[in-house]
């Protein structure tokens, strides 16, 4: 009981932040530009600081190549749950300007900010380069599969935009990504950055994840969950991220061999609620920030049930 509450912090910590974001909205301390403003800080400022600085402390070039047999199971599971994200979003019927924010709830968790103390206080420390090893491809399909969905979301169903294309590769090619890309450039290239740099870039990149919820309690302020629609928008996009990725691990394992630590881990990994800056990217490029906030703050919520299950079924 205790090793659940003591995993569930990353929880608590979420819906702390959004309470705040939520509150303070209500209270009048936010105006509707507020949560623009906040996204283009996350998005040009914060985030891509806080993925080169990520990856500078978290790996080296020898860690990061020592890492590599096992990094085929989180690539080919993720893509698969990618696929299977796309084949649902057909099936359904998912309306054109919600696809992207549907089809990435399928593919990719929150593996940080909750992903991290779930596994630590379910395998301790030795969990630490498993959890890293799949943050680092989760991040990597995020930042370019997951935001051109979410970009083709904001042309409102007009048109899939072209996967290869200068305007594509403009919106891909972020910031956060581009920092992402800078840090392992520095890692392979054993550069390591000057540490009052690093602090530097830490104290601004920490900013990432409390304002991204912050701007998910401002969203969250405008609508009401008695409001909440749930349709197979809202009911299959949870299904993606709770069920069907975690099954996308479990059914590789047999054919990925990987060792015993990083199967639990990245199966745990994989049943994270949704990632914080999906909301942020879809208020970034106009797409539908509404059902892109609901489900973000309903995975959180049903996290409290779902991951200690989770945390039961692997651990056992």
């Amino acid at each position: 009981m205790a090793g659940a509450l003591h995993g569930l912090q990353g929880i608590f910590e979420v819906l702390f932040i959004i309470a705040i974001g939520f509150i303070l909205s209500k209270k009048g301390w936010f105006e509707a530009k507020t949560s623009a403003l906040l996204t283009k800080l996350v998005m040009k400022i914060a985030l891509p600081l806080y993925m080169l600085c990520q990856l500078e402390r978290d790996f080296t070039h020898d860690s990061l190549l020592s890492l590599a047999p096992d990094l085929l199971l989180p690539i080919v599971s993720i893509l698969l749950a990618y696929a299977v994200g796309r084949m649902a979003a057909a099936a359904l019927h998912i309306r054109k300007d919600r696809q992207g924010v549907f089809i990435t709830c399928f593919f990719i968790a929150n593996t940080i900010f909750i992903g991290l103390p779930v596994n630590l206080a379910l395998f301790g420390t030795k969990s630490v380069p498993a959890c890293m090893l799949y943050y680092m491809v989760n991040t990597t399909m995020f930042w370019t599969l997951g935001v051109y969905h979410i970009v083709n979301d904001s042309t409102g169903g007009k048109g899939n935009m072209p996967l290869f294309s200068i305007q594509t590769l403009k919106k891909v090619f972020s910031p956060p990504l581009l920092g992402f890309l800078a840090g392992l450039a520095l890692i392979m290239a054993n550069i390591r950055l000057p540490e009052f740099i690093l602090v530097s870039f830490q104290y601004v990149g920490n900013l990432a994840t409390p304002l991204s919820l912050m701007v998910i309690g401002i969203e969250m302020s405008g609508i009401s969950l008695a409001s909440v629609r749930w349709d197979r928008d809202i009911i299959g996009a949870l299904i993606g991220r709770f069920i069907v990725c975690p099954v996308c691990v479990l059914v590789l394992l047999p054919f990925i061999p990987v060792t015993d630590m990083s199967a639990k881990v990245f199966a745990m990994q994989a049943s994270m609620p949704a990632m914080t800056q999906m909301t942020v990217v879809a208020k970034a490029v106009g797409a539908d920030v509404r059902y892109s906030t609901e489900v973000s703050f309903i995975t959180v919520l049903l996290g409290i049930i779902v991951i200690p299950l989770y945390m039961f079924i692997v651990g056992g």
